[in-house]
């Protein structure tokens, strides 16, 4: 469930908020405070939890991983065109593009076989949950976002947003397109149940248990992708631009998979001399 798993927490949220942990991190002076977030919701999310909306409160910034002002269809552009003459079937071969088509067809999607491959992908899953009822205007980082314009409190992103974009963009090259198409197809087949377990887990505030979902088994080249380039190398640059940035109070909502793990955000502040501590009130 490797790839739905990253993708279910980079994008959707869902369900009610009694227990994901929010965690303050202090060092000289410096106030942050960090929830794990995922990122689209049903109607079912309602309402925040309240030490989340107490931290906004106090926060002089609100950092997510991307600003969303900063995303254009122009930026994204270099990313999703396809040169003439490339094709799904040379890109995936022909049992794997045909079973992408298909898909896509049976959505009625058609305008998405004009785009590469692995792009193509994600747009299914995301309609496929959208069909479920689940969106990002009910999402956790939207919530906070309209909250935080409301104080008019500066939001920044702590990435370019057309980094993920280049990453996966690298995956023809990186030859893992295929595979990750291949692993994409094979669990949205089972996306709701897969949706309600990940959300489930994620409730529960279990953070051994949200790992695990990350590393059940794909094939190594894949599972080295993920973790070290979409999850290890942007926890790295996040904490760099929050050094750069020296925000003295701020909050930041980003993906719950980049806080947990031995390279997770937590560890990497412990790591650099912040003071830890998990927020239950």
């Amino acid at each position: 469930m490797k790839i739905l798993s990253l993708l279910l927490l980079w994008f959707w949220s869902s369900i009610t908020l009694a227990a994901p942990a929010l965690w303050s991190a202090t060092k000289a002076g410096q106030q942050l405070w960090l929830f794990g977030s995922i990122h689209l919701a049903d109607k079912r999310l309602t309402s925040l939890p309240a030490p989340l909306l107490h931290s906004l409160q106090q926060s002089e910034q609100l950092f997510l991983e991307v600003d969303p002002d900063a995303l254009s269809p122009a930026t994204l552009a270099p990313f999703i065109t396809m040169s003439p003459g490339d094709s799904w079937h040379a890109r995936l071969g022909t049992p794997l593009a045909d079973e992408l088509e298909q898909a896509i067809n049976d959505m009625a999607l058609s305008p998405l076989t004009s785009l590469p491959p692995w792009f193509a992908a994600l747009q299914l899953t995301q309609a496929r949950a959208q069909k479920l009822g689940f969106t990002s205007e009910q999402g956790v980082d939207m919530q906070i976002m309209r909250l935080a314009r409301q104080r008019q409190l500066p939001i920044r992103g702590l990435e370019a947003p057309d980094l993920v974009f280049s990453m996966l963009a690298s995956l023809p090259e990186r030859q893992l397109e295929a595979d990750f198409v291949h692993h994409t197809l094979n669990e949205l087949n089972d996306l709701q149940p897969h949706l309600e377990k990940l959300l489930d887990t994620w409730q529960s505030g279990d953070e051994q248990a949200l790992l695990s979902l990350l590393r059940n088994e794909q094939s190594p080249p894949l599972n080295r992708f993920i973790e070290q380039d979409l999850l290890l190398s942007r926890n790295r640059l996040w904490l760099e631009h929050l050094k750069s940035q020296a925000p003295q109070k701020a909050l930041l909502v980003v993906g719950a998979l980049h806080l947990y793990g031995e390279h997770g955000l937590l560890r990497l502040l412990e790591q650099d001399g912040y003071t830890l501590n998990k927020m239950t009130e």
